[in-house]
């Protein structure tokens, strides 16, 4: 069942507020392929806003999705985990050329972007190019009590920490060809090969949702949209004096389609909809203000948990005119969606017995089912790390 040669790669760990997504790859020759893959659930108040509040709890969570996975097995202590994307920092920016090295002004030209004194954060600098009067310089940057708490839960749990990364890094590293070692251009390098597209990632997670901008082979920067899982499920409970079990369900299997239980999902996320819309219009305003001389973007990936709301990305892409798909988060594997159908091929069903919906809707059964491996992109990317790296 299961590969003869087991995987020494990092295993790549998504915590998050509400769950943990572990998957562990493997490569042979040159196909890679998922050797393991787990998720699980968290309660309330273990992780708040990306801040550790019950380190036991968590640890002890860790150590269950490490051994006992959904498939395979693991097969290394090593891993790579993520920071929260709403305590972290990245961005591309311009450093003019001075006599100074580069490594001595970087940390001068980093407290102009972060809004954290230098002393209270760790930072990490990477030049993209360098030309005849500046670099770009991606610069990541967090807290260093984030970092530890991090750290400290990994190591009780026992694991070795290859890598802490900032989780816009690993959507990239996921979601795009791109970033596949090989493939790398020079950002903003004359007579370069032909450019890659420019892209906006929007990862709409159960309690934050982050859009990334990407060209040139760099994440250029990143923006906070005001929407999360969880948010709009609490709007359809409250709007419905209904269960947050029951609100999950109808926005799965609703959505913005406003054939299904008489447009009244549609019609309570509206207002959340235009909103975010509103939002990603001015970052792409920003975008061509500031980076406009990179082509106009050309196209917009979702993912996460929220990505597969039922014409989301129809409806974005009418108000924006941009291209707008659901990310395929194996797009950088040799894996078929068709073989782990079983794992991440979720179904949902909702009655719709509540007093808000017709005469019509009431007393029928409502059923989809949705691929989710969406919700793995950043525990996928974090598990990338390892291979691409050791390719490079």
């Amino acid at each position: 069942m299961f590969s003869i040669h087991s995987s020494t790669y990092p295993i790549g760990l998504d915590i998050s507020d509400l769950s943990l997504k572990l998957i562990q790859l493997n490569k042979t020759r040159d196909k890679i392929t998922i050797q393991a893959l787990n998720k699980l659930s968290l309660p309330p108040g273990i992780i708040v806003n990306g801040i550790i509040k019950n380190e036991p709890e968590l640890i002890k969570a860790i150590r269950k999705i490490v051994a006992n996975p959904l498939y395979g097995k693991v097969s290394s202590e090593e891993v790579v985990a993520c920071l929260p994307e709403s305590k972290t920092f990245v961005k591309l920016i311009e450093v003019q050329k001075s006599p100074n090295a580069l490594q001595d002004v970087i940390g001068s030209e980093i407290e102009k972007h972060v809004p954290l004194a230098i002393a209270d954060i760790y930072y990490d600098w990477q030049t993209i190019t360098e030309l005849n009067d500046k670099y770009f310089v991606l610069i990541g940057a967090a807290p260093k009590e984030i970092v530890k708490a991090y750290s400290n839960v990994l190591d009780h749990a026992r694991l070795s920490m290859a890598a802490l990364e900032v989780e816009p890094v690993a959507i990239a590293r996921c979601l795009l060809k791109e970033e596949a070692p090989g493939s790398k251009i020079k950002f903003g390098k004359k007579n370069s090969p032909e450019p890659s597209l420019n892209y906006g990632l929007i990862d709409i997670g159960a309690n934050h949702t982050c859009m990334i901008f990407y060209s040139g082979n760099t994440i250029l920067f990143t923006v906070s949209m005001p929407i999360s899982g969880e948010e709009i499920t609490s709007k359809i409970a409250k709007a419905l004096s209904i269960t947050q079990e029951q609100a999950e369900k109808a926005k799965i299997i609703c959505g913005m389609d406003e054939t299904m239980a008489d447009g009244v999902i549609k019609e309570i996320l509206a207002e959340t909809i235009k909103n975010l819309t509103a939002k990603i219009k001015e970052s792409v305003q920003y975008y061509e203000n500031y980076f406009g001389q990179l082509g106009p973007l050309n196209r917009i990936l979702l993912s996460g948990g929220g990505a597969n709301i039922i014409n989301l990305a129809e409806i974005l892409n009418a108000e924006l005119a941009i291209e707008i798909k659901i990310s395929n988060a194996l797009i950088n594997l040799n894996e078929k969606k068709e073989k782990f159908e079983e794992f991440f091929m979720e179904r949902h069903n909702l009655d719709l017995d509540t007093a808000k919906f017709n005469s019509e809707s009431k007393g029928k059964k409502l059923t989809i089912e949705q691929n989710s491996s969406s919700n793995y992109a950043t525990a996928i990317g974090l598990a990338l790390r390892g291979i691409f790296i050791d390719e490079i």
